[in-house]
């Protein structure tokens, strides 16, 4: 069932809410960006996600294709969403970190089940060989 949660970066000039289903589980992928940041995260529909207050206080990163929008603040630095767009497949959406999220049971988030994903590889319907560093 969903539940809306608020949450954003350390120092509060980035904030926003989610509708998340925490039962259905949540993300992590091994690609570059998100192996060197440890993100895990919800993943979460554009219908589903508002972003409150701090656009004009992120930036923006992208690489490679620039599919994934790595926003973080420019003050504290934390990059508490991302914005995905998959043209080719037709599908928008936001990974939202779980650390970035206030109010969460924790018990529950560790109760639902984990998708491994294999980006390092593009390999996105894939378990990685080695999930011990995620």
């Amino acid at each position: 069932m969903k539940q809306t949660y608020s949450g954003g970066c350390h120092c509060g000039a980035v904030w926003f809410e989610a509708d998340i289903d925490v039962a259905a589980g949540t993300d992590k992928c091994n690609c570059t960006i998100c192996a060197k940041g440890r993100l895990w995260s919800f993943e979460v529909g554009v219908d589903a996600f508002r972003l409150l207050r701090g656009a004009e206080a992120q930036a923006d990163y992208t690489y490679n294709s620039a599919a994934a929008h790595h926003y973080f603040c420019r003050t504290c630095g934390i990059r508490s969403f991302e914005y995905v767009e998959l043209p080719d497949v037709g599908r928008k959406y936001y990974n939202v970190s779980v650390v970035a999220l206030d109010g969460l049971d924790m018990d529950a988030v560790m109760a639902a089940p984990i998708k491994y994903q294999d980006g390092l590889h593009d390999r996105w319907d894939r378990v990685p060989a080695d999930i011990r560093h995620m």
